[in-house]
């Protein structure tokens, strides 16, 4: 016999605290003030990728949709304490709802509790809750990623929100670990009626639509935009740049003995591609930068010429006696210029930038520099077999400000040439871990 149950309305489990109730008139006063400031930041999240930004509190941000419906997955972090403070999808559930409505506010982990957000406008506001249950906005799904999509399937997929949300925030120091359960922004969620399972449809959106939340704290925000697309599964499975989400649903699809997590190490080699990249990536800026600074340098030695060339006459500088420049000190100043070519292929993980990079650094950089070593190695061979006590006003070494003008040159050529080596080392890396992603995405 079918054992039967006796009937209790639903409780609401919280009670929402003072700090989840604003002021609708408040909240609208105060994004209104914001939105007729001055515009501090606009940025384009690409198709398969995410960016990160940052906010002051009482900054508002917009997230609109200029080219047609997409999803999205956001995450915030407390910008001065990231690793301490991040937002908590769960208690953000708990006290408002599964789909965040306009008001509703975005709250932190423990110990903090408190409102890092406020969602103050949805132009998809009317869409309300369907006669499926789904709705918009919701703070149940955890984003997409690549484990769940191996554990399933058994494959090997790249690309996710989760990878690509990891690699957006490697620029602030953060890593893997710090990235977490998302607000799933112009997506349409529910639960079926019958299993109570979480599922997806089509999102409403469409272009021009937008929402718009007020920062309550200082933040850092990143957001993915989903390789779903608008989620539409059933509709255009074809269009998906991966295999439909439905593939990777358990009930009818193909399930992988044994993974109990002990293959996590093979698995994690999807994402080793975003942190070779992302490594790889800011270790080339830090050459860059020093390039930079090897620049200026050799704009102060020839600034004597340049005045000259110029009419300009300063006493300071012509005291100094500077030795006048020889081609090769100019020619190299050009290699400067590679670095904008090398920064724009970080920013885009463009191959043949990065191609151009390293054949520019290996000519307009290398080949003045040794032009530099042959032309003072006659003085320097003589500096350093010079017998001890010899005046260096006795030799034929060219001098300047009392030491060897040869050996001075070598200091220079010395960290120009360890910086351009692990230039090329780092552009190299970031070639391969890009063929290798490629290579990836064709095999899918």
């Amino acid at each position: 016999m079918k054992r039967t149950f006796d009937y209790h309305p639903p409780t609401i489990c919280y009670d929402k605290p003072a700090m989840a109730v604003v002021s609708k008139d408040e909240y609208e006063s105060r994004r209104i003030r914001a939105l007729a400031g001055t515009r501090v930041l606009e940025l384009i999240v690409p198709k398969r990728s995410a960016r990160t930004w940052t906010m002051q509190a009482g900054d508002v941000c917009r997230v609109s949709l200029p080219e047609g419906s997409q999803v999205g997955d956001l995450n915030l972090w407390n910008l001065e304490h990231p690793r301490q403070e991040r937002f908590y999808s769960g208690k953000t559930r708990q006290i408002h709802s599964t789909h965040l409505k306009t008001y509703d506010r975005l709250w932190s982990c423990f110990p903090y509790l408190r409102p890092m957000a406020t969602f103050v406008r949805d132009s998809l506001a009317d869409y309300g809750i369907d006669r499926d249950g789904g709705s918009l906005h919701d703070v149940v799904g955890t984003r997409c990623d690549d484990y769940i999509y191996k554990l399933i399937t058994g494959q090997d997929r790249f690309g996710s929100c989760h990878s690509y949300l990891t690699e957006a925030v490697k620029e602030h120091g953060l890593g893997e670990e710090d990235v977490h359960d998302t607000w799933n922004i112009f997506m349409c969620t529910g639960f079926t009626r019958d299993t109570q399972q979480y599922f997806c449809k089509p999102s409403p959106a469409r272009k021009g639509d937008c929402i718009e939340f007020l920062a309550e704290m200082n933040l850092l925000v990143a957001l993915s935009a989903c390789p779903q697309g608008d989620v539409s599964i059933q509709k255009h499975p074809a269009a998906l740049p991966f295999p439909p989400a439905n593939a990777m649903a358990s009930r009818g699809g193909p399930m992988v003995l044994g993974t109990d997590g002990t293959d996590f190490e093979h698995r994690q080699r999807v994402a080793a591609h975003y942190q070779i990249s992302a490594l790889n990536k800011s270790r080339l800026k830090y050459c860059i930068f020093f390039h930079y600074l090897l620049f200026f340098v050799m704009l102060v030695k020839l600034s004597a010429d340049i005045l000259d060339r110029l009419d300009i006459f300063i006493l300071e500088i012509e005291e100094l006696q500077i030795p006048p420049p020889l081609w090769w000190e100019y020619f190299w100043c050009l290699s400067v210029f590679l670095s904008f070519i090398g920064l724009a292929a970080v920013r885009g993980n463009r191959v043949n930038d990065m191609k151009k990079y390293m054949v520019g650094i290996s000519t307009i950089g290398f080949v003045p520099l040794l032009y530099c070593i042959f032309y003072y190695l006659n003085d320097v061979l003589e500096y350093l077999n010079l017998e001890e006590g010899t005046e260096l006003d006795d030799t034929d070494i060219f001098v300047w400000q009392g030491y060897p003008y040869g050996l001075l040159w070598y200091g220079f050529v010395l960290m120009a040439f360890q910086v351009h080596f692990f230039s090329l080392f780092f552009a190299w890396n970031l070639i391969k871990a890009w063929r290798q992603r490629g290579a990836l995405k064709k095999g899918q």
